[in-house]
Formats: structure tokens, C-alpha cells, sequence
């Protein structure tokens, strides 16, 4: 097959697409269309640049952290990414497919059909070779077929992520002579069991830290890539740790992700707030709130019926996640068997009480469906599917003890789980329409498992009006937090990918939560509190009436100030922005004036709080492009989002440092610095930049003094 070539920078060879990247990106073009597979292309191109700079720099390790959003459908992006390194002299890896056999399979089976892999390898097909611990890899294969293999073709080993399973893998890999062999690691879910647990981390290794460590003399130092939705203790690993990242690359959702964004800092109805009624020590009765969600589940998945236009996707299911107790399990699981049952029965023989039982689901219909499909679905015109949903539906039990229950479920069309432990984290339920949610620690957890815990998250687009979290006031809360919170750690994602910040200088914020980043026996970190923040404009200005009102209102405000020179954050004295001094008052009602600015959800400041940020004080005004020249700054793809607005540290061809960066350009740090950016967005595309030439603009960032909680990095160790 004809190869094709990214061009890319010098520092690094050229990128070749070969047999496995082009078979991939045509699979990702059916599955996700074309925006889809090649916003996936990009990103995966972008990162794979990105590993091979950091493997030519001897200055750092060849471990990254990959970060994507919780159910954002990473895979695909590493189906891609192996493809790549395959096509590019990669000839062997490891995957950690997950803590658990539900989670190897998933892995194992996709890995197996996105490259046609069959399930027994042999030397004659056309794809990688793929070995699973679930299926205990040969080990009586000899050392001389192994290297025919690995002459052969690609080999893949996916492991469970426990020391048993890849001390295997390890005893497999010694027969190897991989002395030529080019080998990465992919530990998928990397801040789950891969870190160091260890009370004392300098001198001694939890049992799967161990097998890491053991994993990567084996492979020579191989490219190590975690994997993660949830980075909090990634960030803040100690220096000595085997698996701390050197790099940071981000897994940009694909079209039709709803997020946090979507669910919890939207006034949208997809949160509706319950008491918890849940008895942890017994369950002899369902809890009205439960019950009014499971009927919902049912009207909710009638609708989706009537709306979905594909048979394959005529399905739903709910997740009941309360406790974490397997025996409290089996009692809700039989009290909601005896519900339906009860529905079932009665609708099935059309009994005296049928008017009643509809009447049950009319009072959620009611209630709790958007208006909209109200309009376009009247009740009676729902009972025919409600009824067939009622009838067919399956309640399974997603623990240990629940196997039986388990069973086809791809046979199973409208389904109710129940389950703690095994509902989080890389478990996806594709769909997911009704969420009762009431788990919650009296500390206030940590805020990587709590935000793995969303499994409402997820490719919903198409039906997202239909989809409900049932949930405390107190959950609600806490996950609004949660959903700023990252929104505010990815931004700092995208200043450490563009080198403007360090990975150990990444706060998160403590404002408005009792939650903890992580577990302190997986990273060491501390809460702090001290006078500087920076806000930066997260989104340009798209509507070009808007942007050139905007541009006037701000040149008028430039050309009525005197600046002053300044060389502040310069090591040589050479000018780096002017600056003039006005008020609060002032800045308000310039922000007041324009239009479509600090309006989205996802914005550090919001207009309409603006002035209580500021308050009544001074404020110093720096413009960072003085000769009045636009600066380029990048955008995400098919987004308005500017990936990372503030320069970082520049250096000489002396390699020694003469600007500090952006963020250290300020005039007075107890006083409100506001910087003024020209900026002319851009984004990439097939290896080409696109400049959006009419949506040149002024963009803002916005130092605050003041003394505001936070977690940061644990430095005094």
C-alpha cells in the first residue's frame, strides 16, 4: 500500500502513515465520519510529535501522561496512536487493560476488532499479533519463534493490571531478545494501581508499581504512556518515582461529547435532586425517589425508541449506584425485581388496576420529560413501547456476586444496573439515559474517584435531552465544583503541552470544595493559600459584528492612555509591554460595552461578576504586543477555545533564559494587572495552519491578588 508523509520539524524524522494508520483512520472515518476521524488524526499527530521530540531529548524520561475527559472515548485515539508507532519502526507493546476482567475484556476485544486480529495469532495474517492474560499467552513458545513473530509483524500483549498477571507478561518478555526492538507501554487508566503505595516510596514498591519497574528494564526503557481521565495524583508524583511524567499531552473529546460542562454547569434539567433514603445495612423497601427514577428510565426509554432511527441503537440502560456493599446489593436488586414484576404482571394480563399502573408512569411523564417531547409525544401514544419496555426489561447486578445476571447482555435491550465499585471508572455504558447516584463520603472524597464515578458523561448528543442524574443537592454541588475545577486543571494541561507552564507548578483549586485531589498514599501534596491568580480568556470572540465592535470599543479606550514602557520579566532590559493605570469603574464599563465576551459557561470570569472580581481599586493595564502586531495563538479543532493564551519562558541561542513568560509581566503583584493580547486565532488542519483572518481580535487575561485555597505539589519533601 502507498505511504504518505507528515512533514514535521526538523528536530524529528518524518511521520509515515503505513498499512495499520491508514486502516485505522478509514475505520474512524465509518464509525465517527469524517470530522471525527480526523479530528482524532490530528490529535494523535500532534502527540506522536510530540513522544518523539521528548525520546530525542536525553534532558527528560520517556514517560508522558496522556489526559483525556472521563468517557470521551480515549481508545480511539490509542487505537491510532499504536497504529502510528507500528507504522513508524514500534514493534511491540504492552497494554494494562484494566483492574478487572470486565475491563481486560473490553480491551481485549476492541483491540481485536479494530485491527482484525484473530483471536488465536499466527505468522500468516495481516495484523498485529494480540496476547491476553485472560487467555494465559503460550508461554512454551520458544525464543526462536518469538523472534519470527517480531520479525513477522507487530506483537501486542494486554495485561490485567494486577503483579500476577504481568509478572507473567515480565517472564514472557525475558525470553525475548528485544536488544533491537523498539516497545512502548500503554497503561491504560494510569493513576489506577500503577503509582507507588508504598509508606516509604524512596526504598521500597507496591506490588504493582514493582511489576512496572521490572516491566520497563525488561523493555529497555520503553516509551511509557499513562492514560487518564483523572491526573490529580499523576501531577503530583515525587521525583522518584519510575512512572512521573516528563510531558503532557491532551485527548481532545470528538464531536457530540457532553461533559461536565453540559450536565453540571448548564441550567439545563438534567439534575434532578433527591433526599437519600438509601439504608445501608438493609433494603426492605425502594426508596420513593428510586422508584419515581426507575419508571422515568422506562417513559424516558420509550421515547428514545420513537426517536432513534437505527434498530442498533434502540437500547437504554440505567445505572442505580448508592452504596458500596455487595450484600446491600442484592437486596435493592430483589426489591426492584419485585417492582417490575409487579408492573409487569398487571400490564401484561391488562388487570382492573392497568389505568393505575399507567397513571404511575403519566406522573413522571408529567413531571420530568422535556416539553418538547411532550409536543411530539402524547402519553397514550407512549404505552404500547412503555409496556414492551416493562415487559423485557433486565435488572443485573454489576459486582462479583452478579454473574448470572451478567450474561448476554448484548441480547439485553433495556437495562438496569446496579453496583458500586464495578459502575466506575473505564466501564462505559453507551446508553446511558437515567443516572441514581447517591454515593458520597462524609469527607468529601477525593476528587479523581468521585469524578470517575460519572458514567453519565459521554457521546449523548443525539438524545441528551432525554438523559437525568438522580441525585442529592450536596452530589449536585460537589460535582458543579468538580466541572470548574477541571475545566480550570485542563487549561493548565494546555499551557504544560505548549511549554508555558510546568507540570509541577499545576494547582487546583480549593475554593468551594471538601474534596481532596487524591489519595495521600498515592502523591503528596499540600493546600496553600497566597496573593496571585490568573484568569485567562478561554474563548475567542466568534461573530465578526461582534469581534469588530468590539476592536473598536478597545482601540478607543488605547488611544485616550498614555503607556509607559516597561521591561518587567525581561533578563536583559528589553522592553516586554506599556502600561497606564486606571480604575475598576473604568474596565466594568468598557467589558459592559462589547459583546459576546466572558459569556460561556466555561469562562474563567463571567461579565456579569465582573465587577465583584474587581472590586474598587486600581487596576494596571498592559498591552503585551506594544507595535500593535497581532500574535498567533492556536485554537482547538471545531472549537472557540484558545489552547493556551500566555507565552512561556523564551531562551537564547545561549540556551540561557532572557524572558521570564507572560504570567511573570506584571507591574504591581498586590494590585489587579489586566493584559491586552492582539490576537489573530488559528488552528491546525492536515498539517496546514489556518489563520481566521476576520476574527482578529483583543483578547484578555487578568492577574487577582487575593488569598484563595489551593492544592499544589508537596515541595518540601
Amino acid at each position: 500500500m502507498e505511504k504518505y508523509i507528515v512533514e514535521k520539524n526538523s528536530h524529528i524524522p518524518p511521520i509515515v502513515f503505513g498499512r495499520f494508520a491508514t486502516k485505522i483512520i478509514e475505520k474512524h472515518r465509518i464509525s465517527y465520519g469524517d470530522i471525527g476521524a480526523n479530528n482524532i488524526k490530528e490529535n494523535v499527530v500532534e502527540i506522536f510529535s510530540g513522544l518523539l521530540n521528548q525520546i530525542n531529548d536525553s534532558n527528560l524520561s520517556n514517560n508522558t501522561l496522556l489526559v483525556g475527559k472521563v468517557q470521551s472515548g480515549k481508545t480511539s485515539n490509542l487505537e491510532l496512536l499504536t497504529a502510528l508507532a507500528f507504522d513508524n519502526g514500534y514493534k511491540l507493546l504492552v497494554i494494562y487493560g484494566g483492574y478487572d476482567d470486565s475491563l481486560l475484556k473490553q480491551t481485549t476485544g476492541r483491540f481485536r476488532k479494530t485491527f482484525d486480529a484473530p483471536d488465536e495469532p499466527d505468522f500468516d495474517s495481516d495484523c498485529p499479533a494480540i496476547f491476553s492474560t485472560a487467555e494465559d499467552a503460550d508461554s512454551e513458545i520458544t525464543e526462536e519463534a518469538w523472534t519470527e513473530l517480531l520479525d513477522s509483524k507487530p506483537v501486542i500483549f494486554i495485561s490485567m493490571k494486577r503483579p500476577v498477571a504481568m509478572g507473567k507478561v515480565n517472564e514472557t518478555l525475558k525470553k525475548m531478545d528485544l536488544s533491537k526492538v523498539k516497545t512502548f507501554i500503554i497503561d491504560d487508566e494510569g493513576d489506577q494501581a500503577s503509582l507507588n503505595t508504598a509508606r516509604d516510596k524512596e526504598n521500597n514498591a507496591s506490588a504493582t508499581y514493582k511489576r512496572i519497574i521490572e516491566m520497563k528494564e525488561i523493555l529497555r526503557d520503553p516509551l511509557y504512556l499513562s492514560v487518564t481521565a483523572t491526573p490529580q495524583a499523576n501531577i503530583y508524583l515525587d521525583d522518584y518515582s519510575a512512572v512521573k511524567p516528563a510531558s503532557i499531552h491532551l485527548i481532545h473529546p470528538g464531536v457530540g461529547y457532553v461533559g461536565s460542562d453540559v450536565f453540571h454547569l448548564t441550567d439545563d434539567n438534567h439534575i434532578i435532586e433527591v433526599i437519600d433514603e438509601t439504608d445501608e445495612d438493609s433494603m426492605s423497601s425502594l426508596p420513593e425517589s428510586l422508584k419515581s427514577a426507575i419508571r422515568y428510565f422506562i417513559v424516558a426509554s420509550a421515547v428514545k425508541i420513537k426517536i432513534e432511527t437505527e434498530s442498533s441503537k434502540k437500547y437504554s440502560d440505567m445505572i442505580i449506584h448508592t452504596v458500596k456493599e455487595v450484600s446491600t446489593h442484592k437486596g435493592i436488586y430483589t426489591c426492584i425485581t419485585s417492582y417490575l414484576d409487579n408492573y409487569k404482571n398487571g400490564l401484561k394480563n391488562e388487570d382492573s388496576c392497568l389505568d393505575l399502573y399507567y397513571q404511575d408512569f403519566k406522573d413522571v411523564y408529567d413531571v420530568y420529560l422535556e416539553d418538547k417531547y411532550k409536543k411530539k409525544f402524547p402519553f397514550d401514544d407512549l404505552k404500547k413501547e412503555i409496556k414492551e419496555i416493562v415487559v423485557k426489561a433486565n435488572v443485573i447486578l454489576k459486582n462479583s456476586e452478579g454473574k448470572k445476571t451478567q450474561g448476554n447482555e448484548k441480547l439485553k435491550r433495556y437495562k438496569i444496573y446496579i453496583g458500586g465499585d464495578l459502575l466506575q471508572r473505564g466501564i462505559t455504558f453507551e446508553n446511558l439515559i437515567t443516572t441514581y447516584f447517591t454515593r458520597w463520603a462524609n469527607s468529601g472524597g477525593n476528587m479523581d474517584t468521585n469524578l470517575q464515578r460519572a458514567r453519565w458523561f459521554g457521546y449523548r448528543e443525539r438524545y441528551i435531552d432525554l438523559c437525568k442524574v438522580f441525585t442529592t443537592k450536596t452530589i449536585s454541588e460537589e460535582f458543579s465544583n468538580l466541572a470548574e475545577i477541571d475545566n480550570n486543571i485542563w487549561e493548565q494541561f494546555s499551557e504544560v503541552e505548549n511549554g508555558s507552564l510546568n507540570i509541577e507548578d499545576i494547582i487546583i483549586d480549593a475554593e468551594k470544595t471538601r474534596q481532596s485531589p487524591t489519595s495521600k498514599t498515592k502523591a503528596k501534596f499540600r493546600r496553600y493559600s497566597f496573593y496571585q491568580q490568573w484568569k485567562k480568556q478561554r474563548n475567542i470572540v466568534y461573530n465578526d459584528k461582534d469581534v469588530k465592535k468590539n476592536n473598536s470599543i478597545v482601540k478607543e479606550f488605547i488611544e485616550g492612555k498614555q503607556w509607559v514602557s516597561t521591561s518587567i520579566g525581561s533578563t536583559i532590559g528589553k522592553e516586554t509591554a506599556v502600561y497606564t493605570e486606571t480604575s475598576s469603574e473604568e474596565i466594568v464599563s468598557i467589558f459592559n460595552k462589547m459583546s459576546g465576551i466572558f459569556e460561556k459557561k466555561d469562562e474563567a470570569i463571567q461579565k456579569d461578576v465582573l465587577s465583584k472580581i474587581l472590586g474598587d481599586r486600581k487596576i494596571y493595564v498592559l498591552r503585551m504586543q506594544p507595535d500593535g502586531h497581532a500574535i498567533s495563538r492556536s485554537l482547538y479543532l471545531n472549537d472557540t477555545r484558545i489552547k493556551a493564551l500566555q507565552e512561556g519562558r523564551r531562551k537564547s541561542d545561549e540556551t540561557e533564559s532572557n524572558y521570564l513568560g507572560d504570567a511573570k509581566v506584571l507591574i504591581e503583584t498586590n494590585e489587579v494587572n489586566i493584559q491586552i493580547y492582539y490576537l489573530e486565532p488559528c488552528y491546525k488542519s492536515n498539517g496546514k495552519i489556518n489563520v481566521l483572518d476576520t476574527k482578529t481580535q483583543f483578547v484578555f487575561a487578568f492577574y487577582i491578588p487575593g488569598h484563595k485555597p489551593f492544592f499544589a505539589k508537596d515541595k518540601t519533601l
